[in-house]
């Protein structure tokens, strides 16, 4: 069960971080694109501090999100070797 549940959540943070990373930044009006791909025609001092902000948040929401997977994967397998070694 906490195998799943950590799973689940490494998931959801993954999604959560794929979703910061594609979706438009704006300042003051201003479209800077996304933190994949910023605008065409923008001056990168107006969406540098914004951009990389949100740069941040995506980097630690998926190493979050992947941290938790490994995690879920190490308490499966040794779940499963305890229960093959008593067996």
């Amino acid at each position: 069960m906490l195998s799943k549940v950590l799973g689940a959540v490494g998931v959801i943070l993954l999604i959560a971080g794929v979703v910061f990373a594609v979706r438009p930044v704006h300042v003051g009006g201003d479209a800077c694109g996304s933190v994949f791909q910023p605008e065409n025609g923008i001056t990168p001092m107006q969406c540098d501090a914004r951009l990389s902000t949100r740069g941040d948040l995506v980097t630690g929401l998926a190493a979050g999100g992947v941290a938790l997977l490994v995690t879920a994967l190490a308490v499966a397998a040794i779940r499963d070797r305890r229960i093959r070694v008593t067996s």
